[in-house]
């Protein structure tokens, strides 16, 4: 099977990248991480791009075809809905929506005519919005009803389409946006009106689930014959959204809001 899985130089990708080619399959990976592209096997073919470039994915796509796409991209800042500039909004929205769509628009003619797949990662955040998560969670909401739209579209006309919606991986993702928070705090007032949620995202590190069960289970639904249309991995993200449907909606605020660090029960898990 021809795959190609973008984001391949984080820590799902790479792994999804990874397993794959050892089970013999023809992976290309796309990142523009060229360092973490670097650390792929030599199996991997790879190649350096912004994936937000619409015409920079055409051009390389253009004269490739594939069995399977699987998209890992994804990235995120830490802030108040407040503090979240135009500029950082419309970074996260491009990161985890319009980087996916460039890839996906390129390959569905092949991906069509093949019966092949599409196999999308996105976070649980998409069905349970978190606070200082504002742009993120806007543009995960999004891809989960891009990926339904597409689902419906395609699979009447032979490609099959499946979502991966984990928890919080140790993958150094959540590192990341924790940095930006410690960094940002040097220079923030130490008064302002989201100082001490700031000061409790200083060292996040969540982990809802390990590495090893996220990458299976998006190789299962890049690989089965008949996948789930969902794939919901880690209990916090199969249990929340249904504590969502019978908690009165401020009540469940109050639970999220506890499980945030500092809350009550953030101090109990992912710690």
């Amino acid at each position: 099977m021809r795959v190609l899985v973008t984001g391949a130089a984080g820590g799902i990708g790479g792994g999804v990248a990874r397993t794959l080619a050892a089970a013999g399959h023809d992976v290309m990976g796309i990142d523009r991480d060229a360092a973490g592209l670097a650390a792929l096997s030599e199996s991997v073919s790879t190649h350096t791009l912004d994936l937000r470039d619409g015409d920079a994915v055409e051009a390389l796509l253009a004269d490739r075809e594939f069995d399977c796409v699987v998209s890992c991209v994804g990235g995120y800042e830490i802030a108040s809905v407040e503090d979240t500039t135009v500029d950082s909004f419309r970074r996260q929205l491009d990161t985890n929506l319009t980087a996916v769509h460039t890839v996906v628009g390129a390959a569905l003619p092949t991906i069509r005519a093949r019966g092949g797949r599409i196999v999308v990662v996105g976070s649980m955040v998409g069905s349970t919005a978190l606070p200082y998560h504002g742009a993120y969670s806007a543009a995960k909401a999004g891809l989960r009803g891009y990926v339904d739209a597409l689902r419906r579209e395609v699979e009447p006309r032979g490609a099959t389409v499946a979502f991966v919606e984990p928890g919080p991986v140790p993958t150094g993702f959540n590192e990341r946006a924790a940095a930006g928070v410690t960094e940002r705090n040097a220079d923030a007032d130490p008064d302002g009106p989201y100082a001490d949620a700031y000061r409790a995202f200083e060292g996040y590190a969540p982990a809802a689930t390990d590495l090893e069960t996220v990458v299976e289970r998006v190789v299962v639904a890049a690989t089965t014959d008949r996948p789930r249309a969902v794939y919901r991995v880690s209990r916090r993200a199969r249990w929340l959204p249904r504590v969502a449907a019978v908690l009165p909606d401020r009540l469940f605020d109050r639970l999220i809001r506890a499980g945030l660090p500092g809350g009550v029960l953030g101090r109990l898990i992912d710690r």
